[in-house]
């Protein structure tokens, strides 16, 4: 009897022993489908997103500072033509030439006044005249068949464009050689840390026939473009990407320009890799040449020099 009862209770253990072996391996099927369907879900989230986790480098996604390993292409290098008018319809006064080679770091500005002669190919005459005739696209191939190089984009900024563009900027260093007074703003000789519009009205009201006669055209172009150094190297170092965003579409939405939004695309994170890599990109350069009665010729040492600033070698 008592044998009978021992039976029992092991028939009874063995079936509950494989009742739970069955009910393991029900659930082994339940654990795999579900981790199956877990990650079919997350490669499909991954693949969605891929661009934003895993930026290529002809996309606006990088980290903070740019170092990681984002190299610009050679291909961006590129030359632009900048012009300054007091209204957004006026004359340019002021004209410079900048080259960006992204890659190596390099930010050469080149200052011209308005009197510069230059040449197309059925004319020639001052950046002002030129402008005159057929606007920023014949400045723009005059600048090319004068200097020989391949200026691709123009931006042209009035009084209230300009303003408009530095204003989150900060202020801007500048030397100021003899006294200046006009519109509310005064100027002592000396170093100034000026806001955008005060630059602006400084560039295109001084008179830097003060300074001198022969030198005048030479000091005023050594100015504006020492500005403009200093604020590239200065003001535009370790910005942010919603920074530079912020910026190009202020000069879309404020200036005459050939530069689109695909541009900017192309170039966005190169800016941001010079921004924040390289300290001081920016250097001028004034051409020299001779002075005639209402035109300034450029040497052909100087046109061979910025040749070479802008490695145009051929």
């Amino acid at each position: 009897m008592f044998n009978k009862i021992v039976n029992n209770i092991a028939r009874k253990i063995a079936k509950h022993k494989k009742e739970q072996n069955r009910r393991r391996r029900s659930n082994w099927y339940i654990y795999l489908i579900s981790f199956a369907a877990t990650s079919l879900i997350l490669v499909l989230f991954i693949t969605a997103f891929q661009d934003l986790f895993f930026p290529q480098a002809n996309t606006a996604s990088f980290d903070r500072t740019g170092r990681a390993t984002y190299l610009p292409e050679a291909e961006l290098d590129t030359t632009v033509l900048f012009m300054m008018s007091d209204e957004p319809g006026g004359v340019p006064r002021l004209f410079m030439l900048m080259n960006y080679r992204p890659r190596e770091g390099v930010i050469a500005l080149v200052p011209l006044s308005a009197d510069t002669r230059v040449a197309t190919r059925a004319d020639t005459g001052r950046l002002s005249d030129i402008y005159r005739n057929g606007r920023s696209e014949l400045v723009v191939s005059a600048i090319n068949h004068t200097f020989g190089i391949d200026c691709k984009y123009y931006v042209k900024f009035d009084r209230a464009a300009f303003t408009t563009f530095t204003a989150n900027l900060g202020e801007i260093a500048v030397i100021v050689p003899s006294a200046f007074q006009g519109g509310g703003l005064v100027l002592d000789v000396g170093e100034h840390d000026l806001s955008g519009a005060e630059l602006f009205q400084y560039m295109n009201n001084a008179d830097f026939q003060q300074v001198g006669a022969e030198s005048s055209g030479q000091t005023g172009l050594n100015i504006i473009g020492g500005a403009m150094r200093a604020f590239i190297n200065t003001n535009l170092r370790n910005m942010f990407e919603n920074e530079i965003s912020g910026a190009f579409n202020r000069v879309i939405n404020n200036t005459t320009t050939n530069v689109t939004y695909p541009d900017f695309v192309a170039y966005q994170r190169a800016f941001h890799h010079t921004s924040n890599n390289t300290i001081t990109p920016a250097s001028v350069y004034v051409p020299e040449g001779t002075h005639t009665e209402d035109e300034f010729i450029i040497s052909d040492e100087a046109l061979n020099h910025i040749k070479f600033l802008f490695a145009v070698y051929a």
